[in-house]
Formats: structure tokens, C-alpha cells, sequence
């Protein structure tokens, strides 16, 4: 089976979707697909950077592509948004037996809602731009996709759900497939028990964003802080200098704050180690890949429900789901976690166990099941 992956971004190890993607290309190509890709290094060779002009003209770069190779391929594997032009044209040169998938990396209007929905409540200003492209066409694009495509890939239910009820995908063209743990997070040592009175080791991993819980991690560390609960934080991943991040923070918090801006990324589970808890409060995520892989690295999450959370964090079991921007309950699971070491061992155990068998071998293979089953069903060109 030969197929082509496509994404609107540059293709790097170390990026998001991009990282996914290229996982996902390896592990197909382990199970036998010749696997190509076509992203923004194919679109705009030699180019480093990118704008939004650049993602505004990718789907039509990608259409002069597929009336060229798309005859190549038997699936095509889609971010969405992108492939829309080419399908409103009637996918010429395409096989008369092939399957086009969408793939989302994070549903586009579910994230503009959030975005929204905090700019309204006074956490982030958003350009009166935004509604011209990614608050307003780009949506239509995505919707263009998932409703042409033969099939679409989300990461996560919350995110059918919406596809299904609010843009008029049906059920039936829709699968949930997630994102694999790369080997480095696979076969990691299990959690050992903290010293006697040690401080609460708690991490978070993301950027310094609004939308990533920035306001909270502040709030939280004052109040643990203030308190008086023995604990360090350490923010790995902000893309932010440590000055600017550690300023946001009241003096006394500071000094139980550590921040690690950059990192590579096959560093994290050694990064992890010394870690106890993961502290996610995001507002928005697709998947929540740092979640999973610190839960893989022996982490408890403390976690808001968003992406993959509502489906590997059992509450008590494997971790605490704890509601959006609710400060007070962040800070009794944590103080909770803090006083009764015993409870963390057990859920940090369980965490782990939790998403041992998320692999991109395993991902791999239910995606192959997808393609075959969509060829079986061939599509008249």
C-alpha cells in the first residue's frame, strides 16, 4: 500500500504534528506502506519561515500536487483544511480505486470556541484579524474537508462529538484513533516512593500560554505557597526566557519555581524522572501528547478534561480530573497528593499502566485496518 501524508506545517521530529506525523509515517512503513509526505518543506523549499499567507496558499500548492502523483498513492492522508480544492475539482488524476482521509491534529472549531470563550472571560486578546482566517475561512476549509473526505481521523471524542452534532459529519465517516508514545517513553522504570519529607515534585509541559493554564500554574503556586505545602514546580517547554516566566510569580512562590524554556525532545523522560505529578490546566488540546508521555515517564496528572484526558485519567485511579480554571479544586488535589504519599505511589503506578500499550506500533496498526477497509469500498473517480 503506498501512501501519502500531508500537513500543513514543516515536517520536524521535535514539532507537534509535524513530530506525529513522521512517527506515524515510520511505524506504517514498519508494517510494509511505502510512505511519502508532502508539507511545507516540499511547498516552500528552502524556506524557514512561515506565515499565515504561507498556510492560506498550502492547500492550492498541495492540489498542484495531487494532479501530478496523486495516481501514486492509494490512500491519501490529509490534515484537514487542505485537500478541499483539489476534491472540489473531482480529485483528478486520482486511482479509481484510492481513499482520502482527513486527519485532524485538533479540531479547529472546537479551539476557536475556547479561544473565544477566554478572550470574552479577559484571559488573551485576540487581533481583530482573527475572524478573517483562522477564526472565520479556515474553519470553513476544515468543514469543507470533513464533510468530502472519505473518512476523517480526530483525536479525541469530545472532538467527533462536535464534528457529528455541530458540522454534520456523520457518525458512520468518522474514527478516534490517537497519537502513539514514542519508544523513549516505552519500558521507562517504575515509580519509586518520595523521601521522607521531601517536597511535592509537580511539573508542567507546555508553553507559556494563556490557553495552556498559564494563569493557573501562577495562581496555584501562590496558594500552595501560601499554604504553607512543601513543593517544587518546574515548567519545562515554555518558549519563554526564565526571567519573564519566574516574574509572573509572586516572590515566595518563585523560589519553588524552576523553569527549562527548550528541550530536545528525546530528553523528556529523563527530564521526567525526578518528577511526581504532572500539572495540566489547559483550556484547549487535541490529544495532550505531554500528558500522556509524562503519565508513561510514572507521573500522576492533575489535569483539566481536555484532548485524550477524559479517556486515560480515571479520578482517584489513575489521577485527578480537575474542572477549568477552578483554582481552589487544583489546589486540594494537589495539597491532597502532597499529604498522602502512599495514594501518589499508587496512582502514579497506575498512571503508567494506564498508557503502556499506547504505541505507534499498536496506532499503526489500527490505522492499516482503516485504509484497508476504505479500499475495499472503492470510489468511483
Amino acid at each position: 500500500m503506498r501512501v501519502l501524508l500531508g500537513i500543513h506545517h514543516p515536517l520536524n521530529a521535535n514539532m507537534g504534528a509535524p513530530g506525529v506525523t513522521l512517527a506515524l509515517g515510520q511505524a506504517l512503513a514498519a508494517r510494509g506502506c511505502q510512505v511519502d509526505y508532502f508539507s511545507y518543506d516540499d511547498a516552500y523549499p528552502g524556506l524557514r519561515h512561515h506565515t499565515t499567507l504561507h498556510e492560506l496558499r498550502f492547500p492550492w500548492m498541495l492540489t498542484a500536487h495531487l494532479l501530478r502523483a496523486a495516481s501514486r498513492y492509494d490512500v491519501l492522508d490529509i490534515t484537514t483544511g487542505d485537500a478541499w480544492p483539489w476534491m472540489r475539482l473531482g480529485r483528478p488524476g486520482a486511482r479509481a480505486r484510492h481513499a482520502l482521509v482527513t486527519r485532524s491534529h485538533g479540531l479547529e472549531h472546537t479551539f476557536s470556541e475556547r479561544l473565544r470563550a477566554d478572550a470574552r472571560a479577559g484571559h488573551l486578546s485576540l487581533s481583530w484579524k482573527y475572524p478573517l482566517y483562522h477564526g472565520g475561512y479556515r474553519l470553513w476549509e476544515v468543514r469543507q474537508t470533513l464533510l468530502r473526505a472519505d473518512h476523517a481521523v480526530l483525536l479525541n471524542t469530545q472532538d467527533a462529538a462536535y464534528a457529528t452534532e455541530r458540522l454534520g459529519v456523520p457518525a458512520r465517516q468518522l474514527s478516534v484513533i490517537p497519537h502513539g508514545l514514542d519508544v523513549a517513553f516505552q519500558g521507562l522504570p517504575s515509580p519509586t516512593p518520595s523521601a521522607p519529607g521531601a517536597p511535592l515534585r509537580v511539573a508542567c509541559v507546555g508553553s507559556w500560554l494563556a490557553l495552556k493554564g498559564r494563569a493557573e500554574m501562577v495562581a496555584v503556586a501562590t496558594h500552595l505557597y501560601a499554604e504553607g505545602v512543601s513543593f517544587t514546580l518546574t515548567l519545562y517547554g515554555t518558549g519563554n526566557p526564565e526571567a519573564e516566566v519566574l516574574a509572573a510569580f509572586p516572590a515566595g512562590a518563585r523560589e519553588h519555581v524552576r523553569v527549562v524554556p527548550r528541550y530536545p525532545r528525546a530528553e523528556l523522560p529523563r527530564l521526567l524522572r525526578d518528577e511526581e505529578v504532572l500539572f495540566f490546566p489547559s483550556h484547549s488540546e487535541g490529544f495532550g501528547m505531554a500528558l500522556v508521555e509524562s503519565m508513561a515517564s510514572g507521573l500522576t496528572p492533575v489535569s483539566t478534561p481536555v484532548g485524550v484526558a477524559p479517556q486515560v485519567v480515571r479520578d482517584g485511579e489513575t489521577g485527578w480530573l480537575v474542572p477549568m480554571g477552578d483554582v481552589a479544586a487544583q489546589v486540594a488535589a494537589l495539597r491532597s497528593l502532597a499529604e498522602d504519599r502512599a495514594r501518589l505511589l499508587r496512582l502514579r503506578e497506575a498512571a503508567q499502566v494506564a498508557v503502556r500499550d499506547m504505541t505507534w506500533r499498536d496506532i499503526a496498526e489500527r490505522t492499516s485496518i482503516l485504509y484497508e477497509s476504505l479500499l475495499r469500498s472503492p470510489r468511483t473517480v
